[in-house]
Order: C-alpha cells, then sequence, then structure tokens
C-alpha cells in the first residue's frame, strides 16, 4: 500500500514539473511575441518616420581671398547632382544629410589677367530642418548645419596654361588641400506632391591653400539653386 502511495506521490511530482514547464513556455512564448510585435511596431515607427530623394542643382561658387593684394575672385556657374535622407523627429523637426557631387567653376583675376579653376568633389552636409505645413498640404523649409567635402579633382587654366592643384611640386607640396569644412544654411519650399525648389549658401572655414596657407587664404563660397524630389512622409 505505501509504495502504491509513494508512486503516486511521484507521478502527482512528474505532473506538476510538466505543467510548470508548460506553463513557463506559454509564458515566455506570450513575452517573446509580445517583445517581437513590440519590435516590429517600433521598426514600423522609425520607417515611417524617413523620407529621401533626389537632387539637383545649379551653384555659382568663389572664394574669398585674404592677404592676396591685386587678386580677385568671381563667381561662375557649375552643377551638383545627389541625393538626401531624413529622419523626422517630430512634427515639425527632422535631421537631413545630403549627399551630392559638385562641379564648381570659379574665376580668379590678377593685374588684368583672369584665369578658371574647376573643381569636382563629393560633400556630405548635415541639417537640423524645421518644417511647417503652408497654403494646405504645401510645406515650407529652413535647414542649418555643418558639411564636410572632399575633392577628387581641381585644375587652374591662365590661356593656355593648365596647373593641376592637387598636384605635388618638387618639393612635395600641393597649390590645394584636398577637404573643405564649414557651414551652410537652406530654405526650401515643397509642393504638396513631394517636388521642393531649394536655395542653399555654404561658407567654408578651411583654407583651400595647401603650399602658402602660412601666408594667403582661400575660403570657398557656394551658392545653390535647385529642384528635389521627395520619398516618404
Amino acid at each position: 500500500m505505501r509504495n502504491k502511495v509513494g508512486l503516486a506521490q511521484i507521478l502527482i511530482t512528474k505532473k506538476l514539473v510538466e505543467m510548470k514547464k508548460l506553463v513557463m513556455m506559454a509564458v515566455l512564448a506570450i513575452v517573446l511575441g509580445t517583445v517581437q510585435a513590440e519590435a516590429q511596431g517600433l521598426v514600423k515607427n522609425l520607417m515611417g518616420r524617413m523620407y529621401g530623394g533626389p537632387k539637383v542643382e545649379a551653384n555659382l561658387s568663389g572664394f574669398f581671398l585674404s592677404d592676396i593684394p591685386g587678386v580677385k575672385s568671381k563667381m561662375n556657374v557649375g552643377g551638383s547632382a545627389g541625393g538626401f535622407f531624413g529622419f523626422r523627429v517630430t512634427e515639425n523637426f527632422s535631421i537631413q544629410e545630403d549627399i551630392l557631387m559638385h562641379y564648381q567653376v570659379s574665376q580668379l583675376e590678377q593685374d588684368g589677367k583672369k584665369g578658371d579653376l574647376s573643381y569636382l568633389g563629393a560633400e556630405l552636409a548635415f541639417y537640423a530642418v524645421g518644417h511647417w505645413n503652408v497654403y494646405g498640404n504645401n510645406r515650407l523649409i529652413v535647414g542649418a548645419g555643418p558639411f564636410v567635402g572632399y575633392g577628387l579633382n581641381a585644375k587652374y587654366k591662365m590661356d593656355d596654361h593648365e596647373t593641376d592643384l592637387y598636384e605635388k611640386n618638387g618639393n612635395g607640396d600641393k597649390v590645394f588641400q584636398p577637404f573643405s569644412v564649414g557651414a551652410g544654411v537652406m530654405l526650401g519650399y515643397e509642393l504638396g506632391c513631394g517636388l521642393q525648389i531649394n536655395a542653399s549658401y555654404k561658407i567654408g572655414i578651411l583654407d583651400q591653400l595647401d603650399a602658402s596657407k602660412d601666408k594667403v587664404s582661400m575660403l570657398p563660397s557656394r551658392i545653390s539653386l535647385g529642384v528635389a524630389y521627395r520619398f516618404g512622409k
């Protein structure tokens, strides 16, 4: 009789252990399902806040010259193309990144002689952007922030002579260094369909000269006007 009671207790204990395991597995499955659903909802929410699209611009570029007597810089026409990506933090505030390739042309004049300076480079610009609805679904866009660029090619041509500004001379010096850093502002207007008209102004704070930077300075500046198309909300 005692053996039967002991066997019954063992069987009951095993059943209780199995039931506890089933309950724990059920609770774990519910928790994991809830976490997965929350994660999916979070990812969906984050994806819903992202936007981006292509951008093309016409630009005018030149330099602010310091300690270079008799030399003048005049802006000339170039072009830019690339895209932008943003994350909408609130209804009226976003963080945006522009990725653009620039072809810029400016003119330098000294003692009546004129030469053309051409530049090809890539740029990343980061903006804190405010945007407000106006006239229905249209939007006013205002942004400001830093940029960093890297020159791929820069040449100066006067008459029939052309100089590669990134090529090292016999002393191992270059006329220009390829990096540019500065700040910019932009103003835009977006139609309800996502089409944008944008204007921007950027100025560099890093001297573009390399070999003579201890004596003189050239700070780049650029005015741009272009169109873009935004995908996303």
